[in-house]
């Protein structure tokens, strides 16, 4: 009993920040399955703008689709119309990095320009576009659009790709992967 009666203040200390340390840890772990009860119970509404698809193209967002209507232009109706595929760009003209991908454009338009149509457009003129970039749910530039001939968006980024992944994802709507 006299080692008991001698460390008791440093018994009675330690006991008490285990009982406390229990309770924070406890009190975490029943916050953190409430938060993850009720994100499941209410899921989350999909963004209406896709302005921040970035470099992973659309990967888990509703799906899109280019609807000919009274505002599409009539070289984005044709197309669609024939079931050609187009390949869209949005640039800003000077900007370095837009303009590398004008670049990589161009080279993929060379391999892939017989099974689809490759249309760019200088930021300032997008009102030639009509309504496309509304239906696209976009407006910040660089973007890129590849349309299938049915109007499926089969991948749809803003933001710089470099030519690789723009060759591949292209090659990919032409096959129609």
């Amino acid at each position: 009993m006299g080692i008991l009666r001698r460390n008791r203040s440093f018994l009675i200390t330690a006991l008490l920040i285990l009982v406390i340390g229990a309770c924070l840890f406890g009190g975490v772990v029943a916050v953190r399955v409430f938060a993850v009860g009720s994100a499941a119970a209410t899921p989350l509404p999909a963004p209406a703008s896709y302005n921040t698809v970035s470099s992973y193209g659309i990967t888990g967002y509703a799906p899109l689709k280019l609807v000919p209507t009274a505002e599409t232009p009539a070289f984005i109706k044709d197309r669609l119309q024939e079931g050609r595929g187009i390949v869209l760009l949005v640039y800003v003209d000077g900007a370095a990095d837009d303009m590398a991908m004008v670049q990589n454009f161009d080279t993929v338009k060379a391999q892939y320009g017989a099974d689809a149509s490759f249309m760019s457009f200088e930021a300032h003129s997008t009102t030639e576009l009509g309504d496309t970039l509304t239906q696209l749910k976009v407006s910040d530039p660089p973007i890129l659009a590849v349309i299938r001939g049915n109007g499926e968006v089969a991948q749809l980024y803003t933001g710089w790709i470099g030519e690789k992944v723009m060759e591949q994802v292209v090659a990919d709507a032409v096959r129609g992967l």
